[in-house]
């Protein structure tokens, strides 16, 4: 796997926000993302940008990574668990 095209960095808060999920590069919606963040935060990819993150949504701890397969999804909600932080998320291809 590859990370070719730019990453996009989005900053949590005390409401639920959502972000177009970043693009391949080719300039397609990417199909799979490799997630990192700060400090603790909850995410939800979705299939539009009314997509919210909750306490039920997933959770990303400070320091670990995740690597989710978005197919079909254009949005990523985010909101924080105790404190802001900042999430990174990067569009993965094979490479």
């Amino acid at each position: 796997i590859a990370i070719i095209a730019a990453s996009i960095q989005l900053t949590t808060g005390v409401g639920s926000a959502s972000s177009a999920l970043p693009t391949d590069a080719a300039g397609n919606t990417a199909k799979i993302i490799f997630i990192n963040a700060k400090a603790g935060a909850y995410i939800r990819p979705g299939a539009s940008g009314v997509t919210a993150a909750a306490a039920s949504a997933i959770y990303i701890s400070a320091g670990t990574s995740l690597l989710l397969n978005v197919t079909g999804m254009t949005h990523i909600a985010h909101i924080q668990d105790t404190a802001s932080t900042v999430i990174n998320v990067s569009p993965v291809e094979a490479g």
